[in-house]
């Protein structure tokens, strides 16, 4: 990617090389004055030059891999951020523990079609926090119709080791109309590839397939091109209200429409044979947030917080879910920690938090709330990067309207990134629980970027990472980070009622805080 303002030759570029000797010159590390447009310059000069974007998700996704919530790799990422923030200069940087009632970690999942006997495996993941079948079992494939509970009553006494259809298969959207809207009222950034039916009913049917001794449940991964799915989250409070009570499993959209079609078919029912094994590691399990800051020179307990999740789904890297957001966070800290060795401080602290537990439930973010609810009312703002690698194309406000004229009138370097303040909503991320206590929080608008397509999959893995765009996204937080810190007084807090977003991860209890505090380098 390209920017207008820097050729080779340019005289700007000699300016910022002079500011950058002036502000190093400065041996005592005390505030150097730059203009807002300066320091707007040398941000987007920096990331543009010298960006550890790359090497950073590379060696998030090839040498830690997946991150699990309760994971040793979710583990590893923590120690490895914490030292990438205290390499950076970065201040107070620790690892917040909390609590999740217990851990699990995934076994074998196998699927085949026994009658027909064409020889088909199906191709299927156990759902995040599932028990297993306790061996192998073989059992009808029972395709459930049911628009209310009561009829849910049907298909008792039918259930005995069946394999469980709750629902039609998905509507999928076809690839090359993902990232378009499909009418007037549709985002072009928020594209689904799939529309899965039977969830209004899934508890019941669950509730039902335990009572009957049903093998599993279903679901289509609502996805095209064999691509699985995953989410989940544990249930309850403690280790023995943990796991779902049956077995539960995605199965690509294309064997999942097979087996509805051969259900659903005149004569005997389909059989299939299934194995399902996995381990509930005991509770409670402390995770971690990776905490880090710069302290501010003259307000230091105001804050602007920006942040991404560092946990994953385990079905492949979790690269642009959210290895992208975490780097992207990663090297605004490098950036604005470069700044600050010269000398160039924001008024306010600005702390870097990669939470975890999103995936679950957002559960990371609303501990890091909960600890420092006493700075919620002194916390300007909460940015947060999760939609993938594609370039930013928007701020949305999620209600907080009266801060549009105020970002638009700091922020007029974002035009010439491509991106906008804009009234709207971003769902299912971490500055949802800013915004609940009050706090502007903002998720943004990103170019889809095949996000919808692969995330949660196993195709969500470093070769989609799109490395202009992820450093265009960096530049726009780091600058955006810095103004705001930098603001006169906070940012206006008057919330009105925003668009419904969509649906949030599934909700769970909260989880108990402790913290473990790490030895800065700085």
């Amino acid at each position: 990617m390209r920017f207008p303002f820097f050729t080779p030759k340019s005289p700007f570029l000699l300016g910022i090389g002079l500011l950058a000797c002036l502000a190093a010159s400065r041996a005592d590390n005390k505030p150097v004055s730059s203009s807002p447009a300066e320091i707007d310059r040398m941000i987007v000069a920096e990331v543009k030059d010298k960006s550890a974007v790359e090497a950073n998700l590379t060696h998030l996704c090839d040498v830690i891999g997946a991150r699990m919530t309760g994971s040793a790799n979710l583990k590893k990422a923590n120690d490895w951020t914490a030292e990438r923030l205290k390499a950076y200069g970065l201040e107070n940087v620790r690892l917040e523990p909390w609590e999740i009632p217990a851990g699990w970690e995934r076994g074998v999942c196998r699927m085949r079609l026994v009658e027909p006997a064409n020889g088909r495996e199906i191709h299927a993941a156990s759902r995040a926090w599932t028990t297993g079948t306790k061996g192998k079992v073989t059992g009808p494939v029972v395709a459930i119709n049911a628009a209310k509970a009561e009829d849910l009553k049907a298909y008792q006494g039918k259930l005995k080791d069946a394999i469980i259809l709750p629902g039609k298969p998905a509507e999928i959207i076809p690839v090359s109309e993902l990232g378009k809207p499909r009418d007037k009222k549709s985002a072009p950034g928020r594209p689904r590839p799939g529309i899965q039916s039977g969830l209004a009913l899934r508890a019941q049917v669950l509730e039902l397939a335990q009572k009957e001794g049903a093998a599993c449940v279903l679901a289509d991964s609502a996805k095209p091109h064999g691509l699985l799915n995953m989410t989940g989250s544990w249930k309850g409070a403690d280790r023995a209200t943990a796991t779902e009570p049956v077995p539960s499993v995605f199965v690509t959209h294309d064997h999942y429409a097979m087996l509805h079609r051969l259900a659903t078919r005149e004569g005997p029912p389909p059989r299939v044979e299934v194995e399902i094994s996995n381990k509930l590691i005991p509770g409670p399990v402390t995770v971690y947030n990776t905490v880090g800051e710069i302290r501010g020179a003259s307000k230091p307990d105001e804050f602007v917080v920006v942040g991404a999740h560092l946990d994953s789904w385990d079905l492949g890297q979790g690269a642009t879910d959210n290895g992208t957001g975490t780097t992207v966070v990663l090297e605004a800290a490098r950036v604005l920690g470069a700044l600050a060795k010269k000398g160039i401080r924001p008024a306010r602290t600005i702390r870097f938090v990669l939470f975890t537990g999103e995936e679950q439930g957002l559960f990371g973010s609303k501990e890091y709330v909960k600890r420092h609810k006493d700075e919620m009312a002194r916390t300007s703002m909460a940015l947060v990067h999760d939609t993938g690698t594609g370039r930013v194309t928007e701020i949305p406000l999620q209600g907080f309207d009266d801060a549009k004229p105020v970002l638009e009138r700091e922020l007029g370097i974002l035009k010439e990134l491509g991106v906008a303040v804009v009234q709207g909503t971003q769902g299912g991320t971490d500055h949802l629980s800013f915004a609940a206590e009050g706090v502007p929080g903002f998720a943004f608008h990103q170019d889809p970027a095949e996000y919808y397509l692969t995330h949660h999959t196993q195709s969500d893995t470093l070769d989609k990472a799109r490395w202009p765009d992820l450093a265009q996204g960096a530049q726009v937080m780091t600058v955006t980070a810095m103004r705001v810190a930098n603001l006169p007084e906070l940012l206006p807090r008057k919330q009105s009622k925003p668009a419904a977003p969509p649906p949030a991860k599934p909700a769970a209890p909260p989880a108990k805080a402790a913290q473990v505090r790490l030895s800065s380098s700085s």
